[in-house]
């Protein structure tokens, strides 16, 4: 195996822990895996307004104020996209939680942009359908 693909193998790692940790209500221990600083970048955030989050803390403090609206929240890989820079990766992946204050499910597909130094995640640029959180986290009438 090449030093390049051996690179990229364990990066798609560090993404794959990023995500376990996510799935199983640990997202605060996703600070080991990122650089301290960790551009994050949402460009359909709420409201479809574009949201960046600069630095391994405000990274964290965005996931804080998150995850507590999740009554289960999992993410899964569904296809791997290797580029020719070891340090860079998109992936396609699914979300399946749902809201506590809705009850409503959350179901999602993303594509994300990410990029790596020394073997953390240094970049994520998260693209998603921004019409699933309007209704997952809007009441019935």
């Amino acid at each position: 195996m090449s030093t390049d693909e051996a690179k990229r193998d364990a990066n798609l790692r560090t993404v794959e822990k990023a995500f376990e940790l996510i799935s199983t209500g640990r997202s605060d221990e996703v600070g080991g895996l990122v650089t301290e600083d960790l551009y994050f970048e949402l460009p359909y955030g709420p409201g479809r307004k574009p949201v960046e989050v600069r630095g391994k803390d405000a990274f964290l403090e965005t996931n804080a104020q998150t995850w507590p609206n999740f009554k289960r929240f999992a993410l899964e890989i569904t296809d791997v996209h290797r580029l020719l820079d070891p340090d860079k990766l998109i992936l396609e992946y699914r979300s399946d939680g749902e809201i506590i204050s809705t009850g409503k499910p959350y179901l999602n597909r993303y594509v994300g942009i990410f990029g790596f130094r020394d073997g953390e995640i240094c970049e994520w640029h998260e693209f998603h359908n921004p019409d699933v959180p309007a209704w997952s986290f809007t009441p019935d009438s």
